[in-house]
């Protein structure tokens, strides 16, 4: 038994050594002459996010301002469910263009998108039929196109209004 109350005494002092160290290393900044280089964080860029990756997948033109976006494509039912939802950001060069194969009323929501979006729904002729500006992230309010769309372009919040987008205006891609 002494000699267990001996080792548990020697490993308080040796542990209780190594504390006011520990402190030193974890609270002292990288700057600092104390800092040890074998303690780091990761580089930002070195992060994995669970973030779905933009996959641009084609071009799509304005004619009427010639301006041109980089489009991911939805044409199936997961990718069209899946949208754009748990994307933190997205360049304002580029939109989300969900392709279906027959033209009716849509309506979107923003369940789980975390940017807020102008949605832009277009006919069979690929003209702009209606214009849906600056929805909320999180929403589940439903975003109707009010006439029958074939094409719902998604894009960030304001894109409309700062390129001059309006309805009756065509589309490429």
């Amino acid at each position: 038994m002494k000699k267990v109350v001996v080792l548990l005494f020697v490993g308080l002092l040796l542990f209780g050594s190594m504390v006011p160290k520990l402190i030193a290393i974890f609270s002292s900044s990288d700057s600092e002459a104390g800092s040890v280089s074998s303690i780091s964080t990761p580089a930002p860029s070195a992060v994995v996010s669970n973030e779905p990756a933009f996959k641009k997948e084609g071009e799509l033109t304005f004619p009427k301002i010639q301006k041109k976006i980089s489009i991911e494509i939805a044409d199936n039912d997961a990718e069209t469910t899946q949208g754009l939802m748990y994307r933190k950001s997205m360049p304002d060069t580029c939109g989300m263009l969900f392709v279906f194969p027959d033209s009716q009323e849509r309506s979107f929501w923003m369940k789980n998108t975390y940017i807020p979006l102008d949605l832009l729904f277009i006919n069979s002729n690929k003209e702009v039929i209606t214009i849906q500006p600056n929805r909320p992230p999180f929403s589940e309010e439903a975003i109707p196109s009010y006439k029958p769309a074939q094409y719902v372009l998604e894009v960030n919040a304001g894109f409309c209004q700062r390129n001059g987008i309006k309805q009756g205006d065509k589309i490429s891609f």
